[in-house]
């Protein structure tokens, strides 16, 4: 049982980890533990060697997991695959509501009318970008409900205890079971998810037809998902506001990975960069969008 389970969690690109095998089963409570962290080491002077910061952040989080590591049959990889799935569908809805928000009137010249009454300018927008932002909270928060409910009723909520390092790898850095797991990716998502629609905000805002507003928002949506494809974990596809929003490159699997960003001797992971430049870009681009509206010229 132990070399079925130590083969599921060796890296499968290296070989890393294989060593776990090498223990006698009636020495794992013992010897087991100090394996993955020696495995952690070798993973992380293979992957970021140049850089001994992030050997020691990775050193330094893995020492808080808590251990024993529990298994609890049921949920598997695909059911948090399709939850992220599920988060870029929510998002490219949110993105196509978004795009007429300011573009739309100025399309129509309604705007002209709006902006002539007594609170038609800086009010106007901030009203309707706080309602804008509410629906998408409810429609997100609601979907999401009603997946996770789903989910975890055909899977049951035992296995929602387990170890977020026995479902995906046993040297994985967050100290989180699948339960917290589930909670995690959904603010992530929402955060994100309001990143990307502040940017469309700003956008339909600046732009004088809804259509141009959509196929822009559309491109920045994808383009994190295009920039890891071609040139692996960059700054660019880091700090977008749909970075956490993806396939191979969303907050899960950067969860999973061992991906640092850098400047200098300094490195970041990615969960961080993306958690980070979501909480700064939402107000950046609400504020952006009150001004270019305020200040928009009818042509």
């Amino acid at each position: 049982m132990l070399k079925g389970l130590t083969e599921a969690f060796a890296d499968p690109k290296t070989g890393i980890g294989a060593d776990l095998m090498d223990i006698d089963p009636d020495e794992v409570e013992q010897y087991f533990y100090e394996k993955c962290v020696s495995h952690l080491d070798d993973t992380m002077n293979l992957e970021q060697k140049e850089y001994e910061a992030a050997g020691q952040f990775a050193a330094g989080r893995y020492a808080d997991v808590d251990q024993p590591f529990y298994l609890y049959p049921g949920m598997s990889r695909d059911a948090f695959d399709y939850t992220t799935l599920y988060i870029l569908a929510l998002s490219i809805l949110c993105v196509a509501i978004a795009s007429p928000a300011f573009a739309n009137e100025y399309q129509t010249g309604s705007d002209s009318i709006l902006r002539c009454t007594k609170y038609g300018r800086m009010k106007l927008a901030v009203i309707r970008i706080l309602s804008v932002c509410c629906i998408f909270i409810v429609i997100f928060i609601l979907g999401m409900s009603i997946h996770l409910l789903i989910l975890n009723l055909a899977f049951g909520t035992d296995c929602l205890k387990t170890s977020f390092q026995m479902l995906f790898s046993v040297i994985n850095l967050p100290n989180i079971n699948l339960g917290q797991l589930q909670i995690i990716l959904v603010l992530a998502g929402l955060l994100s998810v309001l990143a990307t629609v502040s940017c469309t905000l700003f956008l339909s805002a600046r732009c004088r037809d809804s259509l141009t507003v959509l196929l822009i928002s559309i491109v920045i949506l994808f383009l994190p998902i295009f920039a890891y494809g071609a040139l692996g974990d960059t700054w660019i596809g880091g700090i977008l506001p749909s970075a956490g929003i993806g396939m191979k490159n969303n907050f899960l699997y950067q969860l999973c990975d061992f991906n640092f960003l850098h400047i200098g001797d300094m490195s970041f992971w990615t969960p961080y960069v993306i958690l980070v430049s979501a909480t700064v870009e939402i107000p950046l681009f609400l504020f952006l969008t009150v001004r270019s509206y305020c200040k928009h010229q009818v042509a």
